[in-house]
Order: structure tokens, then C-alpha cells, then sequence
């Protein structure tokens, strides 16, 4: 053998040895993606199926929270309040400590209802006065039976009466207080 034939044989050894090489390296990626997309069906139909089971769960909880609420409207149905003595509230009198009582006070009170919780923190930060007040505002409409008591004895000086706000305007217009 002379150099001329070694070296032949070394460039074919070389070139056989790199696509042997190349072969193992594209078999290996199809291997890969052919697993990778086994485990890509199996996820999606664990998906769909835990959505389906979550769905369920919702529209039950849903309907549950829904027949509570129709329930609970027909027991506490009141009477519309006589213009005489309407009393208002003015959640926007309502400071932040107090706020805060009010929130805690609404918490431990709603026990059956939890839609009437209100988190006084999202993410880690306390959150605003005027979004608390918000808050209040929003429980008020919900269940003014639960909450209206709560700020009447937390903060009574956001409950205003028509009369009270008649006697103000009278105040404003003319300057002087009218004597009743």
C-alpha cells in the first residue's frame, strides 16, 4: 500500500464515519419530535378533559350560588323605603381605617356568602381608599341587609337623611340656617 491508497482510505473512512454521524443525529430528531408530540396529545386531552370536569364543577357551583341568591331574595324581599324618613349612605365619607373595619366586619358577617369578601390586599399591597369605598359600595347594592347595619355602627356619619339634605341646600342657598 502506498500513501496514495491510505489516503483514499482514510477520506472514505472519514466520510463514512460522518454520515454514519449524520444518520444517528437525524434519527435521534425524529425519535425526539415523535415523542415530543406523543406527550403533546396526551397533555391536550388531559387538558380538555380536566376543562370539561372544571366546567361542570363551575356551572354547578353557579347554579348552587344562583339558587342561594333566589332563595335568599324571596326571604329578605323589604318593602321600598318611605321618602319620609329614606336615609342615604355616603360611602365616600368613609376613611381608610374605617374602610378597613368595614371590610373585616363584612368578612366575618358574610360566612354564607363569600361574594361578599373583600380583600384588603392584592398582591402583597394594601390596596386603595377609593377602591375599598368602591368595594363597599358595590356589597351595598349586593346585600344592604348585611352591610348598611355594619356602617351604621362603624361609621354613622356617612348615613345622611333626605332631610338632613334639604337642610344643607337651604344652608348653601340662602346662608343662613333655617329654623324648622
Amino acid at each position: 500500500m502506498n500513501t496514495q491508497q491510505i489516503q483514499e482510505f482514510l477520506t472514505h473512512l472519514i466520510i463514512g464515519i460522518t454520515a454514519l454521524y449524520t444518520i444517528v443525529m437525524v434519527v435521534d430528531f425524529v425519535v425526539g419530535i415523535v415523542h415530543l408530540w406523543q406527550k403533546f396529545t396526551v397533555n391536550i386531552e388531559n387538558t380538555t378533559s380536566e376543562k370539561s370536569h372544571l366546567e361542570s364543577i363551575d356551572i354547578k357551583k353557579y347554579l348552587k350560588v344562583k339558587n342561594q341568591n333566589q332563595s335568599t331574595n324571596h326571604i329578605t324581599s323589604k318593602p321600598e323605603p318611605q321618602p319620609d324618613n329614606f336615609i342615604s349612605i355616603d360611602v365616600d365619607k368613609i376613611d381608610l381605617r374605617t374602610a378597613r373595619k368595614i371590610a373585616t366586619a363584612i368578612k366575618k358577617a358574610s360566612t354564607s356568602n363569600p361574594d361578599l369578601i373583600i380583600k384588603q390586599k392584592v398582591n402583597s399591597k394594601s390596596v386603595p381608599l377609593a377602591w375599598l369605598q368602591a368595594q363597599i359600595k358595590h356589597r351595598l347594592e349586593l346585600a344592604p341587609e348585611i352591610v348598611a347595619p355594619i356602617i351604621r355602627e362603624l361609621a354613622p356619619t356617612a348615613f345622611t337623611s333626605d332631610r338632613e339634605k334639604i337642610q344643607h341646600s337651604n344652608i348653601a342657598k340662602t346662608g343662613k340656617r333655617k329654623v324648622s
